[in-house]
C-alpha cells in the first residue's frame, strides 16, 4: 500500500511540476495533506479556475488508478480520451499542452481523437490550438490528422481564420522543409477546396517559409486536374524562375494532366523538355503519350511511341488497348489483330494496375521526404 501511494504521489508531483523533495516522499504524510500541497502549487502557476479544476480532476483520476503497471502516459491518455468522449474538449486540449510542458506526450491517436471531436463541435479556434500543439509535440501528423484539417477548413467561412492558422503553422515549422504545409495544400484540394488550397500556396510563396519542388508538383497536379491549364503552365514557369528544378514527377504530372485534356501540342513540348533535361520516359509517361497521340488521330506517332516503349518497359495493358483501338479507327485491322494477339500472348509480362499503383506509392514517398 505504501509503494502504491508513493508512486501515485510521484506521478502527481511530476505532472504538476512540483520539485521532488526526498523527505516528502519518505514521510508518512496523509493523502489529503499531499493533495493540498500539490493543488496549492497549481494555483501559483497562474492558470484559470477551469484549468485548475482540470488539473485537480486529473489528480483524482490518477489517485484512483490501482494498476501499478500502467505508465504515466497511459493513465493520462485514458483520461484525455475519456474527456473527448464526454465532450469536455477544452479541458482535454489544455491538459495535452500542460502534459507536454512536463515532457509527457500522449500518442498520435489521442490527438486525432480530440481533433475529430473538435471538428464535429465546429470550434475552429480550439482545433487550431490542438493541431499546433501536435506540431510542437514533434509527433508527425498522419493522413487522419491532415484530413481533419481539411474537414475543419470546410466549416470555416472566414478566410482570415485560415490565413492566421497557416501563418502559425509556418512559424512553428520555420527552418524545416515545408512538408506539413505541402500536405495541407494537397488534402485541402482533395476535399474539394481548391481555392483555399491555392490561397495557402500563394501565402507560402509570399512568406519567409519557401515553397519547394514538392509544393509546386502538388499545385501543378491540383490545377491540371481542375482543367486550369493556363494557370498550371504559368506556375510551371514560376517554378523554374524561382530556381526550383523540375523532376520526373513534375514532367509526368504535366504530361498526364495535358493528356486528359487532349493537349497534344503541350504534351510534346513537355516531353521534349523532359528528355533534354536528361530524364528517361517511364511507364506512366509512355502510356500517356501513346494515349494522347491516339486521341488526336496521330496513329503513326502513337504506334511509334508504343514500339519505343517496348524497348525499355513492359507495355501496359492500357497502352496496348489504346493503340489497338486507334488502329481499328484508322482501318488498319490487320495490324490491330497482330497487336491483339501479341497482347494476349504476353499477359504475364504486361504492366497492370499494380504497377501504376506502385508508381503512385513511390511518388507519395518522395513527397513525404519533401
Amino acid at each position: 500500500m505504501y509503494f502504491c501511494v508513493t508512486k501515485k504521489f510521484f506521478l502527481l508531483r511530476y505532472i504538476l511540476g512540483v520539485p521532488l523533495v526526498h523527505n516528502v516522499l519518505c514521510n508518512n504524510m496523509a493523502i489529503g495533506s499531499i493533495f493540498s500541497t500539490l493543488f496549492t502549487h497549481s494555483i501559483t502557476t497562474q492558470v484559470s479556475v477551469e484549468q485548475e479544476n482540470a488539473i485537480k480532476a486529473l489528480e483524482l483520476f490518477i489517485s484512483t488508478e490501482k494498476d501499478e503497471s500502467i505508465s504515466v502516459k497511459e493513465i493520462c491518455t485514458i483520461y484525455i480520451e475519456k474527456l473527448c468522449r464526454s465532450g469536455n474538449l477544452s479541458d482535454a486540449a489544455y491538459l495535452l499542452g500542460h502534459l507536454h510542458s512536463r515532457d509527457i506526450n500522449v500518442c498520435l491517436n489521442t490527438y486525432n481523437i480530440l481533433l475529430t471531436a473538435i471538428v464535429e463541435s465546429n470550434n475552429f479556434s480550439l482545433f487550431s490550438e490542438v493541431f499546433k500543439s501536435l506540431l510542437i509535440s514533434n509527433l508527425p501528423p498522419d493522413i487522419t490528422s491532415y484530413n481533419k484539417v481539411a474537414e475543419a477548413f470546410q466549416k470555416v467561412a472566414e478566410s482570415d481564420l485560415v490565413v492566421n492558422f497557416v501563418k502559425d503553422v509556418c512559424d512553428i515549422t520555420f527552418g524545416k522543409d515545408p512538408t506539413v504545409i505541402n500536405r495541407i495544400i494537397f488534402v485541402t484540394a482533395k476535399f474539394g477546396q481548391i481555392d483555399k488550397s491555392l490561397m495557402i500556396f500563394k501565402m507560402l510563396k509570399n512568406l519567409d517559409s519557401k515553397a519547394d519542388t514538392v509544393t509546386f508538383n502538388t499545385v501543378l497536379a491540383i490545377l491540371g486536374k481542375a482543367g486550369r491549364i493556363n494557370e498550371m503552365m504559368a506556375e510551371f514557369m514560376v517554378m523554374k524562375d524561382l530556381g526550383h528544378i523540375p523532376d520526373m514527377i513534375t514532367y509526368s504530372t504535366l504530361i498526364n494532366c495535358l493528356r486528359r485534356l487532349g493537349r497534344l501540342d503541350l504534351c510534346k513540348t513537355i516531353a521534349n523538355e523532359m528528355l533534354e533535361q536528361g530524364f528517361e520516359m517511364d511507364l506512366l509517361t509512355y502510356t500517356a503519350l501513346v494515349d494522347v497521340y491516339g486521341r488526336a488521330g496521330h496513329v503513326e506517332d502513337a504506334l511509334g511511341t508504343f514500339e519505343e516503349m517496348k524497348k525499355s518497359q513492359h507495355p501496359s495493358v492500357y497502352a496496348y488497348r489504346s493503340v489497338i483501338s486507334d488502329l481499328k479507327r484508322a482501318g488498319k485491322f490487320d495490324l490491330a489483330l497482330r497487336l491483339s494477339a501479341e497482347m494476349n500472348s504476353s499477359t504475364t509480362k504486361l504492366a497492370g494496375p499494380e504497377d501504376f499503383k506502385q508508381k503512385r506509392k513511390s511518388r507519395w514517398k518522395i513527397k513525404q521526404v519533401g
